[in-house]
């Protein structure tokens, strides 16, 4: 028996069964549509969904949307014989997601209080205990309005960051068609 590497408690694919250190069975799956394959997610069939990653498992791990993000945290496996590149490739690619949970935690957050206050000071005003849908994209207007300048700086930064990690993934392929060949 091949010993774990690590345990999360979230996602993996692959076409077998499984059983935690607790002896719940979970169904692991294989997504063959995916352009990876070996990426992650699971069906739970015990309380707690808990993953045991092998060595010779090369996954990376995705786990459920974050309940203020909705971004799902992705966590990169480190491959045994990573190369400089590889390694930074990782590093980056870890670096973006955290930028980007941050920000969308930062920004939803906002939105969610600014969405309270203005539900709280119209429900003083008027008689009636709900909003309608017109009231609400007024708000929904005004939100964007006033934050449209943090988004296009948002989308401006997410483009550099995601066409530098689409050069250093090209530059990686590279260096691994370049190993295979020689």
């Amino acid at each position: 028996m091949i010993s774990p590497m690590i345990v999360y408690n979230f996602a993996f694919r692959k076409n077998i069964f499984s059983r935690d250190v607790y002896g719940t069975f979970f169904i692991l799956k294989r997504q063959c549509a995916s352009r990876y394959p070996r990426s992650a997610s699971i069906e739970k069939h015990g309380e707690q969904p808990v993953i045991v990653v092998h060595e010779y498992d090369n996954v990376d791990i995705i786990g459920p949307p974050d309940t203020v993000s909705n971004l799902r945290p992705i966590i990169r496996r480190n491959l045994s014989n990573e190369t400089p590149l590889q390694k930074k490739l990782r590093e980056m690619q870890n670096t973006t997601q955290e930028w980007n949970q941050h920000f969308w935690s930062d920004h939803n957050t906002k939105f969610i209080k600014e969405r309270q206050k203005y539900i709280d000071l119209r429900l003083k005003k008027g008689s009636e205990n709900q909003l309608t849908a017109e009231e609400m994209s007024e708000f929904y207007k005004k939100f964007l309005d006033e934050n449209w300048q943090t988004h296009v700086k948002y989308n401006f930064e997410w483009y550099k960051k995601n066409f530098t990690l689409l050069l250093f993934a090209l530059q990686v392929t590279i260096e691994n068609l370049t190993r295979k060949v020689l």
